[in-house]
C-alpha cells in the first residue's frame, strides 16, 4: 500500500490553461484524480493575517 499527496495553489479546473495542452492535461489529470480524495481550502492567508498582528 502507498499513498501520493498533491499539493497546489491552483485549482485543477485550472490546469488544462497551466499545463497547456489539453491532451496531455487530459492524462495528467485522469490518472491523479481518480480515487482520489480532494481537500480545497479557502480563506484569509494565515502568512497576511501574521504580518497585520491578527494572529501570533
Amino acid at each position: 500500500i502507498s499513498s501520493t499527496i498533491m499539493i497546489s495553489q491552483l485549482p485543477v479546473k485550472e490546469w488544462y490553461a497551466m499545463i497547456g495542452n489539453a491532451t496531455v492535461a487530459d492524462a495528467l489529470l485522469d490518472r491523479l484524480i481518480h480515487n482520489s480524495h480532494r481537500i480545497e481550502l479557502g480563506g484569509e492567508s494565515m502568512r497576511k493575517l501574521a504580518q497585520s498582528g491578527q494572529i501570533e
